[in-house]
């Protein structure tokens, strides 16, 4: 479990650091130029390790759990904004943080043993149909959804490649039999879709809304879903604190996402 715990704060931590790396390029390219730039490139590895330390989570730690870890991540770009974008903090922000800060502990503490429960029969068709109705959607909103709306969309994508990874590890399959196994290809279409969507929502509108839409729908739906179907479970006694966790974990996040340093 201490595993899945290092690897929920890792990923926390790279994915906040990545975020900082590619506004440091976006400061010193323009145009195509920044999607070369070899600090834009560090921070798209960067979302990738993060991804696979998600994952590594994933195998023993409840899915409340590492998506509200993940979404701390907002506090630790807005950390790492002020000495790399020489931003100066806001007092919200700094509240903000210590908010979210406070109900991660909450939320890590009130977590239970790693689930062993298998997911119902039914729940690898209703992801793949899940998965397509969100594509059709995310194909409408494209063009003339608002930036919330497609952020919305980029949040249930994310929602589905996390979903979809714990549910491969439930499974009893080997590794190399992943790619003939639906979930595979959830987590594949879900992280696709989040990221051209999440991108697409930042080109629409404001990055505030857009993220905070991203991170309420990112914790609140895999993590529902894994209290209900997928076996998670809260510590007896601890039902209110990991409630009260998440509350603040996303009501900070929501209020870091408006901060300058996540433009």
């Amino acid at each position: 479990m201490w595993t899945g715990y290092a690897a929920a704060v890792g990923g926390m931590v790279v994915y906040g650091v990545a975020s900082v790396l590619q506004a440091y390029a976006a400061r010193r390219a323009t145009g195509p130029r920044v999607v070369v730039h070899p600090f834009y490139l560090a921070g798209l590895v960067g979302d990738g390790v993060a991804f696979v330390l998600s994952v590594v989570a994933l195998a023993t730690l409840p899915l409340f759990v590492v998506q509200s870890l993940l979404a701390g991540s907002l506090a630790v770009t807005v950390l790492l904004a002020l000495p790399v974008l020489h931003l100066r903090p806001t007092r919200r922000d700094v509240v903000a943080v210590g908010v979210v800060t406070v109900g991660l502990l909450l939320v890590s503490a009130s977590a239970a043993a790693e689930s062993t429960r298998t997911p119902p029969a039914w729940f690898s068709t209703v992801m793949v149909v899940v998965a397509g109705v969100v594509v059709v959607a995310s194909v409408l909103l494209y063009s003339r959804g608002t930036s919330v709306a497609v952020a919305v969309c980029a949040g249930l994508g994310f929602s589905l490649a996390a979903l979809g990874a714990r549910a491969v590890h439930l499974g009893e399959g080997h590794w190399h039999e992943l790619p003939g196994e639906p979930m595979t290809w959830v987590v594949v279409v879900g992280g696709g879709l989040g990221a051209l969507m999440y991108a697409r929502s930042l080109e629409r509108g404001d990055v505030g809304p857009a993220t905070a839409a991203l991170w309420v729908v990112e914790v609140v739906v895999p993590g529902a879903v894994g209290v209900a179907v997928l076996g998670d479970a809260v510590r007896p006694g601890w039902e209110a604190a990991a409630v009260m966790g998440v509350i603040a974990a996303v009501a900070g996040c929501v209020v870091l996402a408006h901060s300058p340093a996540q433009a």
